[in-house]
């Protein structure tokens, strides 16, 4: 029995066969890269998953750097009391829907979910009481090397199946894109801001991430060998580096060398 007893709500399927659907799910997921902060994002979040039919979501995105653990970010548009249970017993990042997302390039339900230990059923028992009786779950593909996953729940068993699931899958995609971007421009913002780099030092650990010595980017640059390392120097201690190997891996991870 689930802990939650919600109001009886249309399929998704039911919902996906009617004329309009399409254009309204497109209405609630073109406002997602308009928000401004991350409560504003899940706000936008919780209202295409309803557009959608689903009810409840999940969006977890990994950015790997130093360290064991990937840094992470969640957003739970569902009952607060999952968000809760499930950071208890660990991060999204080793649930069995991110271990699907980590493997796959299209989406697949719950039935194609892995589940190598006690632990990953008892994750997907826990999701099932929290409205995810069957699920849809949409990896993000990534040119900076992020893992990204949308899952969308449904109370109905076996909600993302038939010939409406096409449908369904392709605009969960649309909104899985926008969070990716939407999260990709909010991170480097942020990651720019805090270490108050400029256009400049974004330059430097370009040259340092395809490889170049101190000489050879002083040539590129014209700055002279100890301007090139001084200012390095700086960069680490901003961006909380051990050296400039690791602050050039860093701002890559971010996306922040693309057109650097």
């Amino acid at each position: 029995m689930s802990l939650i007893d919600p109001p009886q709500i249309p399929s998704i399927r039911a919902l996906a066969s009617k004329p309009d659907y399409a254009a309204q799910a497109l209405a609630a997921i073109v406002r997602v890269p308009l928000a401004p902060d991350p409560p504003q994002l899940l706000d936008r979040l919780m209202n295409a998953t309803a557009a959608l039919g689903a009810t409840a979501s999940v969006f977890t995105a990994a950015i790997p750097e130093e360290g064991p653990e990937p840094s992470s970010f969640s957003l739970f548009a569902c009952h607060p009391g999952f968000a809760q249970t499930q950071n208890s017993q660990g991060p999204m990042t080793r649930h069995p829907w991110f271990r699907f997302a980590r493997t796959h390039s299209t989406p697949g339900t719950h039935h194609q979910m892995p589940c190598h230990h006690d632990t990953d059923m008892a994750s997907l028992d826990l999701a099932r009481e929290y409205g995810f009786r069957s699920c849809l779950v949409i990896p993000t593909a990534s040119s900076v090397g992020w893992v990204e996953m949308l899952c969308l729940g449904s109370q109905q068993a076996d909600d993302f199946e038939g010939p409406e699931s096409r449908l369904v899958r392709t605009l969960s995609r649309s909104l899985a894109a926008e969070l990716h971007d939407w999260l990709t421009n909010y991170l480097q913002r942020r990651l720019r801001a805090n270490a108050r780099l400029h256009d400049k030092d974004l330059d430097l650990l370009a040259l340092e991430w395809q490889g170049l010595g101190t000489k050879e980017i002083s040539l590129r640059t014209g700055m002279s060998s100890a301007s090139v390392d001084s200012r390095f120097q700086r960069i680490n201690t901003r961006l909380q580096c051990s050296n400039r190997k690791a602050s050039a891996r860093r701002a890559a991870a971010y996306g922040l060398l693309e057109s650097a």
